[in-house]
């Protein structure tokens, strides 16, 4: 594929954001998604579409250490498709 992975993992994440109706500008990458309104609820049915997608599994509990952001589900879907 022409796209770069993280390319590629961005897009998907954006486009799941947006069918789950939380459309985001390009300024708001490194925003944490549930300061920017994303539910806890909303963010595992999107996990869970990003999973299969790329068919990989999240360790949600890893993730959920933290804030979650665009910035750092690119990261994580990079590194478990072995994206560079």
């Amino acid at each position: 594929m022409s796209t770069a992975p993280a390319d590629q993992a961005r897009a998907a994440i954006l486009k799941q954001l947006a069918a789950h109706g939380h459309p985001l500008a390009a300024d708001s990458r490194e925003s944490a998604l549930i300061g920017l309104g994303v539910n806890s609820v909303t963010l595992v049915q999107i996990l869970a579409a990003l999973e299969d997608e790329f068919d990989v599994d999240f360790d949600t509990e890893q993730l959920f250490a933290g804030p979650i952001s665009v910035a750092v589900l690119e990261a994580e879907l990079v590194h478990l498709t072995g994206g560079a």
